[in-house]
């Protein structure tokens, strides 16, 4: 029971970081979401102001992070870190800052 409650930091938790860090007006949390009925899975969910929130997913297999839903569902956005967050603000229309103070 233990074990599921806790996880080592992986490729979401950086992601939120760089989310918080260079677009800090967007909403950020990490949770375990069904991705299939009876399965459980770590999603992000992002937000910002009204629009609707997003979650972003980490694919393993091609090891890449992905739309898990919305318009984009499965699509990927990047490899890397920054570049994923960098298109999430975009998308979402939240302003991105390259070099934070």
């Amino acid at each position: 029971m233990q074990d599921e409650l806790t996880a080592p930091y992986g490729p979401l938790d950086a992601l939120r970081d760089i989310l918080r860090l260079r677009a800090p007006h967007i909403a950020v949390t990490c949770a375990r979401t069904p991705e299939v009925p009876g399965k459980l899975g770590l999603r992000l969910h992002v937000s910002y102001l009204d629009r609707p929130a997003r979650r972003i997913a980490w694919d393993g297999d091609s090891e890449t992070y992905v739309w898990a839903d919305g318009p984009d569902s499965g699509a990927k956005l990047a490899r890397d870190t920054e570049q994923a967050a960098e298109r999430i603000a975009w998308a979402l229309g939240a302003p991105y800052s390259t070099y934070p103070e």
